[in-house]
């Protein structure tokens, strides 16, 4: 099998960083995606780690290593200083070198990871839009509810 976690909302505070920086549109309530150009890189790689799924990775990479799995990244952004940020993020935070498939992918849109689902696939997300549509396409997925616990648990049913 092939884990496949998300960064934003899992791994780092996205939402955080937002608030931090006022990243918001108040028309809307999305994130400016112009603004976070403009601030560049270090908008990515100075988030924050989120301590619970800090602690799934942690023990992710001893269930992948003693099953035989391999664990990825699979993040989405379209800015290409977002793509640069959040890899030095994983770099930063020591992820980067447990990366085993496929490293780290990083599409442009979080809407369409359902398109790289596979049967042996299985997709640790924060979005209940996205597992939906991940498991619609022939994957697996488990919903990060901010509980490293319920996820391993859920994990551990698969």
């Amino acid at each position: 099998m092939r884990i496949l976690l998300d960064m934003d909302g899992v791994l780092c505070d996205f939402d955080q960083r937002c608030d931090e920086l006022n990243c918001w549109r108040t028309d809307i309530h999305k994130c400016d995606w112009k603004k976070m150009e403009e601030i560049g890189e270090s908008f990515w790689t100075d988030m924050k780690p989120l301590d619970e799924g800090m602690l799934l990775f942690n023990y992710l990479i001893q269930y992948c290593e003693k099953n035989g799995h391999e664990l990825g990244i699979l993040s989405a952004v379209h800015l290409p200083c977002g793509k640069r940020g959040k890899r030095k993020w994983l770099t930063k935070n020591g992820l980067a070198q447990f990366m085993k498939y496929p490293n780290i992918k990083i599409i442009n849109n979080g809407n369409q990871k359902y398109k790289l689902a596979e049967p042996d696939m299985l997709l640790i997300d924060d979005r209940v839009e996205n597992c939906e549509k991940f498991i619609e396409a022939g994957g697996k997925a488990i919903r990060f509810d901010g509980n490293s616990a319920n996820v391993i648990k859920a994990l551990e049913e698969v």
